[in-house]
This record gives C-alpha cells, structure tokens and sequence, in this order.
C-alpha cells in the first residue's frame, strides 16, 4: 500500500496535474481521466482494506487519503484545478467507506473519515477537509458525458465508476446502493459535524428522499431514533457518539433535502 501510495503522491506532483494554466471543460475531462487511470490499483485496494481491515489496520486505511491529501488546493493557480487535486482524496473515501458500511464495519469508516490532514488553515479531519476543497466543482461535473441532466453529478459519477471496483473487489451485487446511500448520508452528516455547519453534501440519496418513495435519509433518521445510544454508527464515534448531535445533524441534511428542489 505504501509503496503504491508513493508512486501515485509522485506522479500527480507531474506538471501535467499543475494548478497554473487556463481552465477548460477539455482539460477538466483530461485531467480527470488521467487521474482515474493512475488510482485504479490504490481504489481496488481500498475497497479491500475497507471491507476486511481490523483496527490494528486503521493506518494502512487511511494511508493513501492522507498522503494524497498532502498540498491540496495550495499555492496559485486555477481555482479549479486547485480544487480537483482533492480529487483523489475523496475518491478513496468514498472506495474505502462504501466497502466498510457494507460490512458494517463502522469503526473503519469513522478512522477513515477521522483521519488528520493538513492543510493551509491547519489540521482538519479528512471529511471536512476534502469535502471543502473540493467545493463547488462537484457541480462541474456535469459536463462529463451522461451527466449534464444530473440534480448531483459528482455522486452520480462516482456511483457509476466504483461500482464495477466494488463489484470486482467484494462482490456486492444488489447491496451496492444500499451501501453507498449509507456511506454519502453517515459522510454528510459527519461532515455538518466536523465542520460545525448546518447543511452537508447532499448525493443520491437526496433526490430519492425528495421523491418520496424509499427516503433514505428518513429510514436514517428513524433507525437512529429507535436504537439511540447503541446504534452501531455512534458507538463507533460518529457525531462524537452524541445521538443528539446525530439527530440535529441528520435533520439540518432532510431539511437541506427539502429545500433543494430535486422533483
């Protein structure tokens, strides 16, 4: 893991990955490939660690986020290429935390998530920090090909692209989107938490909510409610394993989801 981690960390450090230079949605979609092209082993890894990893673990987990975290979206340059060098990051978030919850291994997830970067406003825990790194470009993904009509093109795109990785590492099948709803609302929620915010990234799970039908996020809130302090995600330290915090949070996303006008 280490050794890999080291050859990606080198070769996006490649001028080609460089903030300088004028944006284009060309470019955008260059970059982006390449960028997949040289995760694709660090991804099937991460997914295994996620699933399988113990807490003697927790380091190789985290490993490959932190390192690729190091310098993202510092120094000058394009706005947006500063922001996708979070990219990586969260890619492996999202690789690493699906596998987890779809094991229930939610201790995984919250050291995944917990884990310590750096950045140029001091220490922040990796949801906080990648997911406000990345900002407002996840709506720019809408101009990859099959996602310009998407109320969420980021987390539309990323569910596409994990799920042949998940499928070839774990074999998930039919509890893919089951796992990866968990994932994006237990990363919204702690995200609101970290970042002492009232709304969080909203992803699949919004438009599914705002439509009526399964509402995942109201499933959420209702099993939380019903298991209180023992619910599997706090004793493992989400929301500082406060269910009122949990509870505050997770309603701040529903209302969040309310007013996004996913009809």
């Amino acid at each position: 893991m280490a050794a890999e981690t080291r050859r990606v960390a080198l070769a996006l450090k490649d001028p080609q990955f460089s903030a300088q230079g004028a944006w284009s949605d060309d470019e955008f979609r260059r970059r982006l490939a390449a960028i997949d092209e040289l995760l694709a082993d660090l991804l099937h890894a991460q997914a295994l660690l996620g699933r399988w990893s113990t807490p003697a673990m927790r380091d190789s987990l985290t490993l490959a986020p932190k390192r690729l975290s190091d310098g993202g979206g510092e120094g000058g340059g394009n706005t947006g290429f500063l922001a996708l060098q979070w990219y990586p990051a969260l890619l492996l978030s999202y690789a690493g935390g699906i596998a987890a919850v779809s094991a229930e291994s939610y201790g995984a997830l919250v050291a995944l998530m917990h884990a310590r970067v750096e950045t140029s406003r001091g220490e922040k825990r990796l949801v906080e920090a990648a997911t406000s790194g990345l900002g407002d470009l996840r709506q720019h993904f809408k101009v990859l090909p099959g996602h310009d009509r998407q109320y969420v093109p980021f987390s539309e795109f990323l569910h596409a692209k994990l799920k042949p990785v998940l499928d070839e590492a774990l074999c998930l099948g039919g509890e893919y989107d089951r796992a990866f709803d968990m994932f994006e609302m237990l990363y919204a929620v702690e995200f609101c938490h970290q970042a002492d915010r009232g709304w969080g990234p909203i992803g699949r799970f919004g438009w599914k909510s705002s439509r009526g039908g399964s509402n995942p996020i109201g499933q959420l809130i209702s099993e939380a409610a019903s298991a209180g302090k023992e619910w599997a995600p706090l004793v493992a330290g989400l929301c500082g394993s406060s269910p009122e915090k949990f509870a505050e949070h997770a309603k701040g996303l529903a209302e969040g989801v309310a007013r996004s006008g996913m009809w």
